[in-house]
């Protein structure tokens, strides 16, 4: 099978690649990948004519601490539509034989520029080769987006459409685009990239340099929305890859994800750093910080939800993928923007918690007065493990309780909003 991707990046070659590859040595089937080039200085020329790199992952199975060394091969071409000379050679590629294009261009990476006269993104790229793959009557294509937008296949299918119409590309294009199967995907697996601190000792075991490394973690959750037409052309399953296909479910997968993985690490973001505890692994592995959060996650977070086994069960996965020192996870990065971030990842969960229960989730309370203690020091908050900047203070539409309560989740009814201001104040939840 052959399949075009766009972007050489460390998460596909450690996720989607690196399946590609297992699925390989179990089955016998071949895989051969055309990396397109994203960007001037991606260097997809270098991966692909490396022949060979590997991927390192790491993390705990159960209580055992678990390193994998995996030689992946499939990436065999390289190609760059960036330059005109290149755009040919493109082409070529993408009308020869290519069954499947996928794509991971960062949430950035799908969008519609109405001033562009001539193809210069990911789709506008795209929309040029399906116009021509139409053109050339070729069989329809698979297209798969592993941004981690929502329904990023869906935005990829607007963007693409907004593309046909402004380059006048007709109804052909459009009938050959809606007759590719698109798929929405959920991507997870934490890929922090080249293994810097076990460089030299991997070097060692495979007897060379390996420019290319890179190290993810154990965990992978990789769900495809879209139809099951995917699995005769990549039997996930006989790999035993944590694949899920689905019709219906995405969305809940997507929100399982924000609420439980995402809403975790912002709440405790603050009560981490006023602790002087800068990193993840710390925080979880710490007696009273862990149970604090693995309460929250399995009594307020899965309740809200869903709770059902399926569920606790992932926040325990996720309980176990945060102790993995490997990561690197700072709190201080997590930080970042956590206004904007709040909303999406702990509203639902109080707004879902108080619809059930009457009240807000106590330990997520806890959270959110942290939150607001961390914000109301000003921009510069001196912290135990040094002072840190928070660059989204600005956007905080005043200095009282209520109104930082009010920047941080907009999109909460007014009635919860108010009773968790009073639950922060010590009024009870």
């Amino acid at each position: 099978m052959k399949i075009l991707q766009f972007g050489g990046g460390n998460f596909l070659r450690c996720f989607f690649d690196w399946m590609l590859q297992k699925v390989s040595d179990k089955t016998g089937l071949e895989y051969e990948v055309t990396l397109a080039q994203l960007t001037p200085d991606e260097p997809v020329r270098e991966i692909a004519g490396s022949g060979e790199y590997h991927v390192m992952l790491r993390g705990y199975e159960g209580e055992e601490y678990v390193e994998t060394l995996d030689a992946v091969r499939v990436i065999k071409n390289a190609v760059s539509p960036l330059s005109r000379a290149g755009i040919g050679e493109y082409i070529e590629a993408g009308c020869g034989g290519i069954e499947l294009i996928i794509s991971n261009s960062t949430e950035a990476g799908i969008f519609f520029d109405p001033g562009a006269g001539v193809p210069h993104n990911y789709p506008s790229f795209l929309a040029l080769l399906l116009k021509e793959r139409a053109a050339r009557k070729l069989p329809p294509v698979m297209l798969m987006a592993m941004e981690l937008n929502e329904r990023s296949g869906d935005l990829l299918k607007r963007t693409l459409l907004q593309y046909g119409a402004s380059f006048g590309y007709g109804a052909e294009y459009v009938d050959y685009l809606e007759s590719c199967p698109l798929y929405n995907t959920l991507v997870d697996r934490i890929v922090p990239g080249f293994p810097a601190d076990a460089a030299e000792r991997v070097f060692q075991k495979i007897g060379r340099e390996d420019k290319w490394l890179t190290s993810g973690e154990l965990f992978h959750l990789f769900v495809i929305e879209g139809g099951k037409k995917i699995l005769d052309a990549i039997p996930f399953g006989k790999a035993g890859l944590n694949v899920i296909v689905t019709d219906d479910k995405l969305d809940f997968y997507h929100d399982r994800k924000v609420r439980i993985l995402n809403g975790a690490h912002t709440s405790s973001v603050a009560a981490a750093l006023f602790a002087g505890i800068e990193n993840v692994d710390e925080f979880a592995g710490h007696p009273a910080h862990s149970r604090w959060l693995a309460d929250m996650m399995h009594e307020e977070i899965c309740l809200a939800l869903c709770g059902d086994e399926e569920t606790h069960k992932y926040a325990d996965e996720v309980l176990t993928r945060f102790r993995n020192p490997a990561l690197g996870h700072k709190f201080r990065a997590i930080a970042l923007n956590s206004i904007a971030k709040a909303d999406a990842r702990m509203s639902p969960t109080i707004r879902d918690y108080f619809a059930q229960t009457g009240k807000v989730p106590p330990k997520m309370t806890e959270a959110v007065k942290k939150l607001c203690e961390l914000y109301s020091h000003g921009p510069l908050v001196a912290l135990p493990g040094g002072e840190f900047e928070l660059k989204d203070y600005a956007q905080l539409k005043g200095n009282s309780l209520e109104k930082r309560i009010e920047s941080f989740f907009p999109s909460l009814p007014c009635g919860v909003r108010d009773r968790l201001a009073e639950a922060v104040q010590g009024g009870g939840t």
